[in-house]
């Protein structure tokens, strides 16, 4: 894991101005009914969003390393009245407590940078997709933003993209978020 803090992570006013939650899990194609793996959820910022898009018959798998960020996630969750859609999970290192094939997206925002073996994670998220399931990954862009880790541990989005064509993933799209991330869609 990298050095740079996640300090102010928490306050999810200033992130949606940079990192607007429902235009991106609009733009990525979140349905109603969809069962989403939130990796790295930390404080819920993107799975407490889409545990609202997903509806009632929809569910979030919101994982993550900190059983801090997973309380107050839970805590948010009853908050914004989508406790029952949200269920967490401490992850321990690089794998996925999930079963095999058990939701329909897998969603890795702003965590691939700052893994040991972003390949070996990459894989672990494809087995845990259904057939036809998609991944969703945000990263940052490779260059000098306000805010967000150092230079040296930022990569192309063809860096990502080839990672995940490794892991088995086909049929990718990239877009750029200024100011400063990718995404990148794969199944």
């Amino acid at each position: 894991m990298s050095g740079h803090t996640h300090s102010g992570l928490s306050n999810f006013e200033e992130r949606e101005k940079i990192l607007p939650s429902q235009k991106i899990l609009t733009n990525f194609g979140l349905q109603s009914g969809q069962y989403l793996a939130d990796l790295g959820a930390g404080y819920g910022f993107f799975a407490l969003r889409a545990a609202e898009m997903v509806g009632e018959h929809g569910k979030i798998e919101a994982v993550d390393i900190e059983p801090e960020r997973l309380g107050s996630l839970k805590v948010r969750a009853q908050e914004r009245g989508v406790f029952k859609r949200v269920e967490t999970h401490l992850a321990k290192g690089e794998t996925i407590p999930l079963p095999q094939q058990s939701v329909d997206i897998a969603l890795i925002s702003t965590v691939l940078h700052e893994l040991n073996n972003p390949l070996g994670y990459l894989q672990e998220a494809k087995r845990i997709l259904r057939a036809q399931g998609e991944i969703w990954v945000i990263e940052w862009q490779n260059k000098e933003t306000p805010m967000g880790p150092p230079i040296a541990e930022r990569r192309p989005s063809d860096y990502w993209v080839s990672l995940m064509e490794q892991a088995g993933f086909v049929n990718m799209w990239v877009q750029t978020l200024q100011p400063a991330f990718i995404l990148i869609k794969g199944n």
